[in-house]
């Protein structure tokens, strides 16, 4: 007896769904219709640069792009389109990675010089069957020094045939010099609610059973990243065989019980000490992993500050009835203490990380957490030490002190503010280039050379007007340090030399 076995091959969601025209592709329109435009007006550029996190869409987009830039359906004219409804001559072959005209590299595992000349040479003769000759570099973050020398030149005067489309997850690693000779894309992560649907969408076309709030864990777990939404999917379809359930999710993904992260907040920020024991008894007992009970404690406790300066917030991972709990527990809570709480958060995961028993280290942090809770605000503190200085007994007592603490949620709007407040510094706020901003994080980038003095200036200003630290990540080639110039340093490069007028230097 012979048993057939099915040989059907599986294809993984994000590959059987990855879009194949721009009418596909979903959470990027910006940027899907900056180049729709300048393909309908014939701008075509010679290099193009998408950055983003993982599973965005980086190499989906470039391949689309290689698609519509060489689409014909009668190999005699060629007329680049967004509107793909009819499959081309050169669809198929450029979507499955195989085109002779389309050359896809992998920079993380081709990264020498050797690789660079390969393409250079082969870019010289002109294409076999397409309009075009288009180079596809992944992770071109990963080519060395030496490599992106040898591109400098074939890009800053590419033979009219030739167009190159760089991927990078890291831009602040490729050379200001390549970045200037590329239109650069900075891709989104895509939106909780167009995620959503998606997912959605999918689960229904593979006739699987699933709710929304299991569509909203896979959604939070992937991070923004459409690609690990779909391999989430994957594997949750599996292990569920067609029903997929909140408990089972949670279990594979490793999750947390949020409202028991909630309720161990409370008894932190309300500083139940009698109830950490408790807790921390609980946290052994539910196997809780003391990074993810720390990330998600930190996530709370950023969810809390927002709502208690009142900023409109987007939240996929709690549901109503624990938004309205914390908004009971900060009811009576100042910002700075939530502030204080968040920041200590942060330090504690690395000396978590960092330690030689993760779950101790832990401990000790609750504990730390629930005793700084104790420290009355600074409004307080200031208030107090005004009527120590007060003489007058029967004084009455000080007003308190009332801090208008403004949280920048744009980029635009930190700018205002430090205009507002230094003049000075709007000349070198324009040279930045935006990359990403989170509140207390920003990241720059710029084609002039910036000054290190100037970085910390602008942390200093918005630490001054928010209360809080701010971290600005310059990602350039190298920030300018400006060198005083002194006599020692004079006579240290010029021995000989000799002083005439020393009041002149």
């Amino acid at each position: 007896m012979f048993k057939l076995i099915n040989t059907t091959e599986h294809k993984i969601l994000a590959r059987k769904y990855r879009p194949q025209s721009f009418s596909e592709l979903v959470g990027q329109e910006s940027i899907l219709n900056t180049i729709s435009n300048s393909i309908e007006s014939n701008r075509i550029s010679q290099a193009y640069l998408f950055t983003g996190i993982r599973g965005v869409g980086k190499t989906t987009i470039a391949r689309v792009l290689a698609r519509t830039l060489n689409y014909t359906l009668d190999n005699i004219e060629y007329s680049p389109s967004i509107n793909l409804e009819n499959i081309g001559l050169n669809c198929e072959a450029i979507m499955e990675s195989r085109h002779p005209d389309v050359f896809e590299m992998d920079a993380a595992s081709n990264t020498g010089i050797d690789n660079v000349r390969e393409i250079i040479n082969f870019a010289q003769t002109r294409p076999t069957m397409a309009k075009y000759k288009i180079f596809i570099i992944d992770e071109v973050h990963m080519l060395s020094r030496q490599a992106f020398n040898g591109l400098l030149k074939i890009l800053e005067e590419p033979p009219e045939h030739v167009i190159f489309i760089f991927a990078t997850t890291e831009i602040e690693k490729i050379p200001v010099t390549i970045l200037s000779r590329c239109q650069k894309f900075n891709l989104q992560r895509i939106d909780s609610e167009i995620m959503i649907k998606y997912v959605f969408d999918i689960a229904q076309k593979e006739k699987v059973e699933i709710n929304e709030k299991s569509v909203q864990i896979i959604c939070t777990a992937s991070e923004g990243s459409m690609r690990d939404a779909l391999s989430i999917l994957d594997q949750a379809i599996s292990l569920c065989d067609g029903n997929i359930s909140e408990d089972k999710l949670a279990d594979m993904l490793n999750l947390n019980d949020m409202n028991f992260i909630i309720e161990l907040f409370e008894k932190l920020i309300l500083s139940e000490i009698d109830q950490i024991k408790k807790k921390i008894d609980q946290i052994y007992e539910n196997g809780f992993e003391p990074i993810s009970l720390i990330r998600d404690l930190s996530r709370v406790t950023h969810l809390a500050s927002l709502i208690k300066i009142k900023i409109q917030i987007k939240n996929n991972y709690l549901s109503s009835d624990q938004i309205e709990k914390i908004n009971s527990i900060i009811k009576n809570i100042d910002i700075s203490s939530l502030i204080h709480m968040w920041q200590m958060l942060l330090r504690g995961y690395n000396e978590v990380m960092e330690s030689f028993d993760n779950n101790v280290a832990l401990e000790m942090l609750l504990i730390k957490l629930c005793y700084s809770s104790q420290l009355p605000p600074i409004d307080s503190l200031i208030s107090k030490f005004e009527d120590s200085m007060d003489g007058e007994k029967n004084k009455a007592p000080a007003k308190e002190i009332k801090i208008d603490i403004k949280i920048p949620e744009s980029y635009d709007e930190a700018k205002s503010m430090i205009i507002d407040n230094d003049i000075r510094l709007a000349g070198d706020l324009e040279k930045f280039e935006l990359i990403e901003y989170k509140i207390g994080h920003i990241d720059l980038t710029s084609n002039d050379m910036i000054n290190n003095a100037t970085i910390k200036q602008i942390e200093s200003s918005l630490k001054n007007l928010t209360n809080m630290e701010w971290t600005i990540n310059y990602l350039g080639e190298k920030i300018e340090t400006v060198k005083q110039i002194t006599i020692d340093n004079i006579k240290q490069h010029y021995p000989d030399a000799q002083i005439v007028n020393e009041d002149e230097i």
